[in-house]
């Protein structure tokens, strides 16, 4: 404060005397210039005289009480009309206490005994000065105090300054953060009103240290919504008092996102290793319900598959399963499948998704006033499901039934979206397994089909080796973007092959060699690949043979599998797709389907390419290296899968049980 009031007492002050006493009034002047050298002095002789001479710059006003007309107490109110906040002294006669206090009553800063000329600028001087500098210092910091409201009402944080436990600031965006108006922040115990009960005693804490804080902290705002806030605590001495004043910024939308982020990576993580460990269509169904379960919101997930009559089994249940029977889920006949607005029921008749709350079913009006509709609302009432999912499970053209999540809570976009996701990856892995089991199945449908289209991949590399040539296809890897084709080819020399493989676009040779009659060959494709067509559709590649212009393809299907639906996935990717014989097919258990069940697809893969390739031969025609190559790992990885194969053979041969490696 000292400091201040000396920096403001450098400036010059303006000063109006007013007396109706000239002589006395012109003798105060010159002393009073002489005594106070920084005041520029004006003088005046009435009240009138006063008013006129009364100038913005005026900083201090002093009158004499007695004068003719009207007294300095109605220049003091006619002052205060414009300059409710302007310094005012008044001169008084000895004796006149009482009329000093009446001038302090009606708004007078302060008074002055007139005595002799001397006394009187001394006293004058004194008390100016000290009028001037508190009128300075207290418009400075009404000054600041406006700017430093301006200044934290325009920070979109919130921000409070509290002091002896309770608030004395608050700005526009702590009551837009926590819901609650100024008065009751104000009122009450912000930290009790505002603050997460978990997380209260840690920001007491900080309130009583000295020292700055961070905070991760959560918040309730009024309506009971949590909030996840930064609180930044510092400590501010506030007229002379210490307090704390607290920055509250809101990150609930950067919180949430990065747990979106973590969630999204373990999804992944964990989809990947059901797709990794899980063969069947039953463990990869039940594997993807614990997933969805293993959410302490959901109440029952669940994987329905079609029925040949048309209806929904259960292929996997994760939770209580008893609410697809109460809801009539699992027995609906034709007729309430058709008309139920159950979710799982919609999402399987109609496709796509479906999405019912179960609270707005129940209360809309007029509904549900069906027998399906009241069974499964209350069905799910009874067993606390607020929010249901249901998204139907298609790949490659094949529906393969629904995926259904009866969760407690709201409806969650992101949450709906996720589900989405996991359904379209659901709905791959039943097609890989399902063609996984196909392989090894006791019986299957074994489809013939017609396949032209010139600039398709294998179909384009038949085109080039002319109508005399025909190529069979004994084995197809994927490759990221491409395939990867074994083949023979008769009726074309090899130096025709390699020229045919060079001529094409979208096609990279590999390697080529005669042999006997027939000529090997390796390439990769770009799309449209028949391979990746066929499996997309969840068929396995048989054989395929391409003569003429044409590719006739053998692919066996699983038994449950119609052959519509396959042939028109098919017919999407290429001209001309057409169904040249169909039936069913019994496979004899025999070596061949037991180790192909026993075997991983790395280790099919490397057994396989190995034998076509000519590693097993003697002389090799390929290298270890060479095949580790073609099928795209490293020589070490390829030798590790050969062997764990080649276990697994002889052991099924000698001991009549697939191997453990």
């Amino acid at each position: 404060m000292t400091e201040t009031t000396d920096e403001t007492s450098a400036d010059p002050a303006t000063v109006l005397l007013v007396d109706d006493n000239r002589d006395w009034l012109t003798l105060v002047v010159q002393r009073l210039r002489e005594e106070a050298p920084d005041f520029d002095v004006r003088a005046a002789n009435s009240v009138d005289g006063a008013l006129d001479r009364l100038t913005d710059d005026v900083e201090c006003v002093v009158s004499d009480y007695y004068m003719p007309g009207r007294t300095g107490i109605e220049l003091l109110a006619a002052v205060r009309e414009d300059r409710p906040d302007l310094p005012f002294l008044l001169f008084t006669g000895a004796g006149n206490e009482g009329l000093a206090s009446s001038a302090l009553s009606a708004g007078a800063d302060d008074y002055i005994v007139k005595t002799s000329v001397a006394e009187s600028a001394a006293a004058l001087t004194t008390r100016v000065r000290t009028a001037v500098d508190k009128h300075r210092t207290e418009r400075a910091l009404a000054e600041s105090e406006a700017r430093y409201r301006t200044l934290v009402e325009n920070v979109r944080d919130a921000i409070f300054v509290a002091r002896d436990g309770g608030v004395v600031l608050v700005n526009d965006a702590a009551t837009t953060l926590t819901g609650y108006d100024r008065a009751a922040l104000l009122a009450g115990d912000i930290v009790e009103t505002v603050v997460h009960p978990d997380d209260r005693v840690r920001v007491r804490d900080a309130l009583d240290l000295s020292a700055p804080q961070s905070l991760d902290i959560r918040i309730r705002t009024r309506n009971g919504e949590t909030r996840h806030c930064i609180l930044d605590v510092d400590h501010v001495v506030d007229d002379g008092l210490p307090g704390s004043i607290g920055v509250l910024r809101d990150i609930t939308a950067q919180v949430h996102h990065q747990r979106r982020l973590e969630r999204e990576r373990d999804t992944k993580e964990a989809i990947r290793e059901i797709l990794v460990r899980q063969s069947s269509r039953v463990e990869v169904a039940e594997a993807f319900c614990r997933y969805i379960g293993s959410d302490p919101d959901t109440a029952v997930a669940w994987v329905g598959e079609r029925t040949a009559g048309g209806g929904l089994d259960p292929l996997a249940v994760e939770g209580d399963g008893s609410y697809l029977r109460a809801a009539g889920v699992l027995d609906a006949d034709a007729a309430a499948r058709r008309d139920s607005t159950e979710p799982s029921l919609t999402a399987f008749r109609e496709g796509g998704t479906a999405v019912r709350t179960v609270g707005a079913e129940a209360s809309r009006p007029g509904t549900p006033d069906a027998d399906s509709d009241r069974r499964w609302v209350e069905a799910a009432s009874a067993a606390g499901i607020e929010t249901a999912v249901a998204v139907s499970l298609r790949h490659g053209g094949v529906d393969y039934g629904v995926l259904g999540v009866y969760r407690r809570g709201d409806d969650d976009d992101r949450e709906r979206r996720r589900l989405e996701e996991l359904a379209e990856t659901l709905g791959y892995a039943l097609s890989t397994a399902e063609s996984r089991e196909a392989l090894v199945a006791d019986e299957v449908v074994r489809v013939r089909l017609s396949v032209r289209d010139d600039g398709a991949g294998v179909l384009a590399v038949g085109d080039a080796l002319g109508r005399d040539a025909e190529l069979v296809v004994h084995t197809v890897l994927p490759r990221g973007d491409s395939e990867r084709y074994f083949v023979t080819v008769r009726g074309a020399t090899e130096a025709a092959v390699t020229d045919a493989l060079a001529s094409l676009d979208g096609v990279t040779p590999g390697g080529v060699a005669a042999e006997d009659e027939v000529v090997r060959a390796q390439f990769d494709t770009a799309a449209p690949s028949l391979g990746t067509a066929i499996a997309d559709a969840g068929g396995v590649l048989h054989r395929v043979v391409v003569a003429d212009g044409e590719a006739t393809v053998v692919v066996d299907l699983p038994r449950r599998r119609p052959a519509g639906p396959f042939v028109e996935a098919l017919a999407a990717g290429f001209d001309s797709v057409v169904m040249t014989a169909r039936n069913h097919r019994s496979v004899e258990s025999d070596i061949g389907a037991s180790v192909l069940a026993g075997l991983t697809d790395r280790q099919r893969e490397s057994l396989e390419v190995a034998y076509r390739t000519g590693y097993f031969e003697r002389p090799k025609r390929r290298s270890a290296a060479e095949v580790a190559e073609a099928i795209g790992v490293s020589r070490s990885t390829f030798t590790q899968h050969l062997r764990a194969a080649q276990r697994k053979v002889f052991a099924e041969l000698f001991d009549g049980e697939p191997g453990d490696a």
